[in-house]
């Protein structure tokens, strides 16, 4: 499956924050993360739309993202003592083995590299018992508009592709962040 490759600028970041919360909703968070403060890893966090609204659940929130463009917007969004930026490739993450109790991913699957190396970084850097939470546009859902469009159909994933890509897991919850968009609960 190739990537749905983006270059990405500041105005592109500053689109995909722009009126995003009418068609994405972030509550489900709360129903996901629960009072326990967590080790959240946000791969692919793009201008931090999701980070901004992880962090009050993290112990520590690492905001990660190849782009040069986006983990600058991600900083302008996102602040406090708990919250790393690391602009780097998901499929070469730096944090140690088992390090994230949480790894959030939204939007953004189809942009990395899925020859394994993403997903394997994933599940070394995910503790024992940790969980993968995604947020991915439905196959079939049609574009909200030429600003949110998303990838093409052929290039968004079905929960049934996501599982294949993380062997071993099961889905514990299903949740609906919006009318374009699909929420799965991953973990061991």
């Amino acid at each position: 499956m190739e990537a749905h490759h983006h270059s990405w600028d500041k105005s592109a970041a500053q689109r995909l924050l722009n009126g995003r919360e009418k068609f994405e909703n972030t509550a489900f968070l709360k129903d996901i993360f629960g009072p326990e403060k967590q080790v959240i890893a946000d791969i692919g966090c793009g201008p931090g739309f999701y980070a901004k609204k992880l962090k009050p659940f993290a112990s520590r929130l690492y905001c990660i993202d190849s782009s040069k463009a986006m983990i600058s917007a991600a900083r302008k969004t996102v602040h406090g003592e708990n919250v790393r930026f690391l602009k780097e490739d998901a499929s070469r993450i730096s944090l140690p083995d088992s390090s994230a109790d949480a790894v959030f991913m939204a939007n953004s699957f189809h942009d990395m590299d899925r020859k394994g190396a993403a997903a394997g970084e994933v599940i070394r850097i995910l503790k024992p018992g940790g969980r993968i939470i995604i947020v991915d546009w439905r196959k079939g859902a049609g574009m909200r508009d030429k600003q949110h469009s998303g990838p093409p159909d052929n290039l968004r994933m079905s929960e049934e592709e996501y599982l294949a890509w993380f062997p071993g897991f099961s889905i514990k919850k299903r949740f609906k962040p919006g009318h374009w968009h699909f929420g799965l609960v991953i973990s061991r």
